[in-house]
């Protein structure tokens, strides 16, 4: 057996990586690519996503709750890096683009995540998010989830646990899914089985996404073996489930 000291140590690694990957990585180029690049899994064409990367600029009430609550978090002098908004785009495109109405997320902290998500359900008029992270919160004052802006509140359910003993019985009450995100414990084995009990609820073209996936090659390895189309922009990965045999 492999003890959690050396489990540790190579995930430290691994992390270490990530850091020399992303220094090596043209961000600039992958978000112009994005629309380009989801258009090659999702049911849209690039034009069309790219007028969904338009409506997010333009949307004034959410930039100026977030832009606030991000100020919050920076003038507390906690660490930053979850509140960004590049790879929150693409979250928010993906949901315009598919309509999704039942999400799940492991993996809250701050909420940078679900604050996009639910910006886009708010401008799709529906949708539940159901968000799981352990007890507790983020470092500082603050609460789970606290990047959400109040307009979205409604629409978002935390469920506080550790992953394996939430998810199951989660997924059977509010599936199938149109969108599930992994952004909790990046360690191998606990990314393979939220992908794998997460897959098993997926609706036909619904979404599997996967935040840091360059930590390793298990994303690309999952989605080819499972037959999803996938595609990664930035640091995150997007790979959709075949559609029914009906119109898509």
């Amino acid at each position: 057996m492999v003890s959690s000291t050396f489990r540790d140590a190579i995930y430290a690694v691994r992390k270490a990586r990530l850091g020399l990957e992303r220094r090596r990585l043209d961000y600039g180029r992958e978000t112009r690519e994005r629309a380009e690049r989801l258009a090659t899994v999702l049911p849209a064409s690039a034009a069309e996503l790219r007028e969904y990367e338009r409506e997010y600029d333009d949307l004034e009430w959410f930039h100026d709750s977030y832009a606030d609550r991000v100020a919050e978090i920076h003038e507390a002098g906690v660490a930053t890096d979850t509140t960004h908004w590049r790879d929150g785009v693409t979250l928010y495109v993906v949901c315009r683009a598919l309509e999704v109405e039942t999400v799940v997320e492991t993996g809250v902290l701050f909420g940078s995540f679900d604050a996009h998500v639910l910006a886009a359900m708010c401008e799709n008029s529906g949708g539940t998010l159901h968000a799981v992270d352990l007890p507790g919160g983020p470092p500082g004052p603050f609460e789970y989830g606290h990047l959400i802006p109040d307009r979205c509140r409604d629409r978002w359910e935390l469920h506080r646990g550790d992953a394996r003993d939430v998810l199951p019985g989660l997924l059977e009450r509010v599936g199938p899914l149109d969108l599930f995100l992994h952004d909790s414990d990046h360690r191998l084995p606990h990314m393979r089985f939220e992908y794998e009990t997460a897959l098993e609820h997926l609706e036909p073209g619904g979404v599997l996404a996967s935040h840091d996936v360059r930590l390793s090659r298990l994303f690309d390895r999952f989605t080819e073996e499972n037959g999803l189309d996938a595609c990664v922009v930035c640091d995150t990965g997007i790979g959709r489930a075949p559609p029914s045999s009906g119109p898509d």
